[in-house]
């Protein structure tokens, strides 16, 4: 009888063990949120192209510090150019510093935010330390960086304003094209990888206002797995008309 009470016992700290596992795990799954938005180049320090770009955060429920992504590849010519993003949370306030290299030239600077309760998301802006450049890569691309601009963070599958939508069919995505759309950023997040060493934006491109769709077929994405799909629309003085993002399922 002693011994059965023995295995009993160890048995029920075994399943106590267990369970500790388990709850220590769901603690890590939701003690972080995801936010995905973009990054706007000022339209009056950088006249000539002002460009938007995937902006990618992996936020402390609390206080705590973060990591993401600010993604600057937009053409097959250019290598990979992601900026490592990292900073502080402290209420309703961030701040940090990115950091990256820009088809070869390194490039860092600060950032900071904070979220706005009532709107339910988070804006701020950047700084680019080495001020404006023209960048020159032959046969591929010429362009400007600019030596500041803002930033926005929307919760996944958040849309901005409501109405404005993201569908996904199969490898079709498509989205209703607002009054007064000149530019849209579009991009695509694995959110399994998001806030690692790795860069989750697998590939982003910027579309006419007038197009409403890409097709994802070609972007071997892996069949089954899930990930975000975002767009910004901008009109004016690169003023936001709509953001959204959307997760799904690749085909």
């Amino acid at each position: 009888m002693r011994n059965i009470r023995t295995g009993f016992s160890r048995l029920v700290a075994l399943v106590a063990i267990a369970y500790v596992g388990v709850a220590s795990a769901a603690d890590n799954a939701t003690s972080q949120a995801l936010y995905l938005g973009y990054y706007q180049e000022d339209p009056l320090t950088n006249p000539e192209d002002p460009t938007a770009g995937a902006f990618v955060l992996t936020l402390p429920v609390g206080d705590g510090a973060f990591k993401g992504s600010m993604f600057f590849t937009y053409v097959g010519c250019q290598t990979s150019n992601v900026g490592e993003v990292q900073g502080l949370k402290k209420g309703n306030a961030l701040s940090g510093t990115w950091s990256g290299t820009i088809d070869g030239s390194p490039e860092s600077g600060p950032h900071e935010g904070t979220f706005d309760p009532s709107a339910g998301y988070y804006k701020g802006t950047y700084e680019v330390s080495g001020g404006k450049q023209f960048k020159s890569i032959a046969g591929c691309i010429e362009y400007y960086i600019a030596p500041d601009g803002r930033w926005e963070l929307f919760p996944v599958n958040r849309s901005e304003p409501a109405r404005f939508r993201i569908t996904v069919t199969g490898a079709a995505v498509s989205w209703d094209v607002p009054p007064g759309a000149l530019m849209s950023l579009v991009y695509v997040v694995d959110p399994g990888i998001a806030g690692t060493a790795a860069n989750p934006i697998k590939w982003q491109t910027i579309l006419p206002g007038s197009r409403g769709s890409v097709d994802l077929s070609s972007m071997h994405l892996t069949s089954g797995k899930r990930y975000i799909i975002s767009a910004l629309i901008s009109g004016k003085k690169s003023a936001r008309i709509a953001f959204a993002s959307r997760d799904f399922l690749a085909p």
